[in-house]
Protein backbone atom coordinates (compact mmCIF):
# COMPACT_ATOMS: atom_id res chain seq x y z
CA UNK A 1 0.00 0.00 0.00
CA UNK A 2 0.86 3.65 -0.97
CA UNK A 3 1.29 5.56 2.30
CA UNK A 4 1.15 9.38 2.71
CA UNK A 5 1.42 11.80 5.40
CA UNK A 6 -0.22 14.78 6.17
CA UNK A 7 0.28 17.28 8.69
CA UNK A 8 -2.74 18.50 10.50
CA UNK A 9 -3.57 22.23 9.51
CA UNK A 10 -2.92 25.38 11.66
CA UNK A 11 -3.59 25.82 15.20
CA UNK A 12 -3.63 28.87 17.58
CA UNK A 13 -0.42 27.79 19.36
CA UNK A 14 1.16 26.57 15.53
CA UNK A 15 0.64 30.44 14.30
CA UNK A 16 1.99 31.28 18.09
CA UNK A 17 5.19 29.40 18.21
CA UNK A 18 3.93 27.48 20.96
CA UNK A 19 4.60 23.54 21.21
CA UNK A 20 1.12 22.10 21.42
CA UNK A 21 2.43 18.10 21.81
CA UNK A 22 -0.51 16.11 23.39
CA UNK A 23 -2.38 19.23 24.20
CA UNK A 24 -5.76 18.86 22.50
CA UNK A 25 -5.59 22.16 20.41
CA UNK A 26 -8.32 22.54 17.92
CA UNK A 27 -7.61 24.02 14.08
CA UNK A 28 -8.51 27.96 13.90
CA UNK A 29 -9.69 29.43 10.73
CA UNK A 30 -6.61 29.27 8.50
CA UNK A 31 -5.80 25.51 9.46
CA UNK A 32 -9.32 24.58 8.35
CA UNK A 33 -8.55 26.18 4.98
CA UNK A 34 -5.46 24.56 4.61
CA UNK A 35 -7.39 20.97 4.83
CA UNK A 36 -9.80 22.26 2.38
CA UNK A 37 -6.97 22.70 0.17
CA UNK A 38 -5.48 19.71 1.08
CA UNK A 39 -8.79 17.33 0.36
CA UNK A 40 -7.75 19.52 -3.44
CA UNK A 41 -4.29 17.85 -4.05
CA UNK A 42 -4.37 15.75 -6.76
CA UNK A 43 -1.59 13.70 -4.99
CA UNK A 44 -4.60 12.33 -2.72
CA UNK A 45 -6.16 10.72 -6.00
CA UNK A 46 -6.61 6.95 -5.23
CA UNK A 47 -6.35 7.52 -1.34
CA UNK A 48 -9.03 4.76 -0.61
CA UNK A 49 -9.12 5.43 3.49
CA UNK A 50 -7.18 7.83 5.87
CA UNK A 51 -6.15 7.20 9.31
CA UNK A 52 -5.74 9.82 12.19
CA UNK A 53 -4.14 10.97 15.43
CA UNK A 54 -7.39 11.13 17.36
CA UNK A 55 -6.15 14.93 18.62
CA UNK A 56 -8.70 17.59 17.85
CA UNK A 57 -6.49 19.13 15.34
CA UNK A 58 -5.78 16.18 13.12
CA UNK A 59 -9.29 14.54 13.14
CA UNK A 60 -10.88 17.63 11.75
CA UNK A 61 -8.03 17.94 9.32
CA UNK A 62 -8.52 14.53 8.35
CA UNK A 63 -12.55 15.09 8.47
CA UNK A 64 -12.48 17.44 5.77
CA UNK A 65 -10.72 15.67 3.63
CA UNK A 66 -12.41 12.44 3.88
CA UNK A 67 -15.54 14.48 3.40
CA UNK A 68 -13.94 15.73 0.04
CA UNK A 69 -12.88 12.73 -1.21
CA UNK A 70 -15.87 10.02 0.57
CA UNK A 71 -13.97 7.83 2.07
CA UNK A 72 -13.74 6.72 5.99
CA UNK A 73 -11.45 8.08 9.05
CA UNK A 74 -10.28 5.49 11.18
CA UNK A 75 -8.56 7.03 14.33
CA UNK A 76 -4.98 5.58 15.43
CA UNK A 77 -3.69 5.90 18.55
CA UNK A 78 -0.10 5.71 17.10
CA UNK A 79 -0.37 8.50 15.27
CA UNK A 80 -0.63 10.94 18.12
CA UNK A 81 1.69 14.07 18.14
CA UNK A 82 5.07 12.90 20.61
CA UNK A 83 3.97 14.12 23.85
CA UNK A 84 6.51 16.99 25.09
CA UNK A 85 5.47 16.68 29.12
CA UNK A 86 5.63 20.15 30.63
CA UNK A 87 7.20 21.97 27.61
CA UNK A 88 3.45 21.66 26.09
CA UNK A 89 2.41 25.23 25.29
CA UNK A 90 5.61 26.84 25.83
CA UNK A 91 7.93 28.18 22.42
CA UNK A 92 11.12 26.60 21.78
CA UNK A 93 12.79 29.94 23.27
CA UNK A 94 10.68 29.53 26.23
CA UNK A 95 11.91 25.84 27.44
CA UNK A 96 15.57 27.22 26.42
CA UNK A 97 15.49 29.57 29.39
CA UNK A 98 13.20 27.63 31.75
CA UNK A 99 15.17 24.35 31.29
CA UNK A 100 18.31 25.13 30.03
CA UNK A 101 20.01 21.25 31.13
CA UNK A 102 17.18 19.87 29.82
CA UNK A 103 16.98 21.43 26.52
CA UNK A 104 20.77 21.37 25.79
CA UNK A 105 20.69 17.57 26.66
CA UNK A 106 17.50 17.60 24.34
CA UNK A 107 19.57 19.66 21.86
CA UNK A 108 22.43 16.95 21.84
CA UNK A 109 20.47 13.78 21.52
CA UNK A 110 16.59 14.93 19.80
CA UNK A 111 16.07 10.99 19.50
CA UNK A 112 17.12 9.31 22.75
CA UNK A 113 16.08 12.53 25.22
CA UNK A 114 12.65 12.85 26.71
CA UNK A 115 11.04 16.10 28.10
CA UNK A 116 10.10 16.04 31.81
CA UNK A 117 6.75 13.91 31.72
CA UNK A 118 6.87 13.30 27.93
CA UNK A 119 8.31 11.22 25.78
CA UNK A 120 11.55 10.90 22.95
CA UNK A 121 11.63 10.33 19.49
CA UNK A 122 12.71 6.91 19.95
CA UNK A 123 9.29 5.87 22.28
CA UNK A 124 7.54 7.46 19.74
CA UNK A 125 8.85 5.97 16.31
CA UNK A 126 8.16 2.54 18.31
CA UNK A 127 4.73 3.02 18.34
CA UNK A 128 4.22 4.95 15.04
CA UNK A 129 6.85 2.78 13.03
CA UNK A 130 5.37 -0.60 13.09
CA UNK A 131 1.72 0.94 12.23
CA UNK A 132 3.44 2.34 9.24
CA UNK A 133 5.03 -0.44 8.39
CA UNK A 134 1.70 -2.52 8.55
CA UNK A 135 0.01 -0.24 6.50
CA UNK A 136 3.07 -0.78 3.57
CA UNK A 137 2.75 -4.32 3.46
CA UNK A 138 -1.57 -4.01 3.25
CA UNK A 139 -2.85 -4.87 -0.08
CA UNK A 140 -4.46 -2.14 -1.47
CA UNK A 141 -3.91 1.32 -2.92
CA UNK A 142 -3.41 4.40 -1.09
CA UNK A 143 -3.85 5.42 2.63
CA UNK A 144 -3.25 9.20 4.17
CA UNK A 145 -1.90 9.35 7.54
CA UNK A 146 -3.00 12.57 9.19
CA UNK A 147 -0.46 13.66 11.88
CA UNK A 148 1.76 15.73 13.22
CA UNK A 149 5.05 17.58 13.02
CA UNK A 150 7.16 14.69 15.71
CA UNK A 151 5.72 12.12 14.11
CA UNK A 152 6.14 13.04 10.63
CA UNK A 153 9.53 13.93 11.20
CA UNK A 154 10.69 10.87 12.92
CA UNK A 155 8.91 8.39 10.43
CA UNK A 156 10.92 10.63 6.98
CA UNK A 157 14.03 10.89 9.51
CA UNK A 158 14.01 6.95 9.77
CA UNK A 159 13.05 6.68 6.23
CA UNK A 160 16.06 8.88 4.65
CA UNK A 161 18.90 7.02 7.78
CA UNK A 162 19.30 10.29 9.39
CA UNK A 163 19.46 11.94 12.61
CA UNK A 164 16.30 13.68 14.11
CA UNK A 165 18.73 16.72 14.74
CA UNK A 166 19.75 16.92 11.23
CA UNK A 167 16.57 16.49 10.01
CA UNK A 168 15.07 19.90 11.36
CA UNK A 169 17.76 21.58 8.85
CA UNK A 170 16.37 19.30 5.82
CA UNK A 171 13.12 18.39 6.43
CA UNK A 172 10.57 21.47 6.15
CA UNK A 173 6.68 20.21 7.36
CA UNK A 174 3.94 22.87 6.72
CA UNK A 175 0.49 22.71 8.16
CA UNK A 176 -1.15 21.02 5.64
CA UNK A 177 0.92 19.53 3.41
CA UNK A 178 1.62 15.74 2.36
CA UNK A 179 4.50 13.54 2.54
CA UNK A 180 4.89 10.31 0.63
CA UNK A 181 7.02 7.42 2.24
CA UNK A 182 8.87 5.60 -0.57
CA UNK A 183 9.74 2.67 2.17
CA UNK A 184 10.07 2.71 5.73
CA UNK A 185 11.15 0.69 8.62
Amino acid sequence: MRVLLARHGQTDWNAAGRIQGASDIPLNERGREQARRLARSEELAGVEIIYSSPLRRAMETAEIVAAALGVEVIPANELRELAFGCWEGLSWDGIAAAWPEQFAAYAADRRNYAPPGGESYAEMIARAGPFIGRLRRSPGGSALCVSHSAVMRGLLAAERGIDIGESYKIIRLPNGEISALESLI
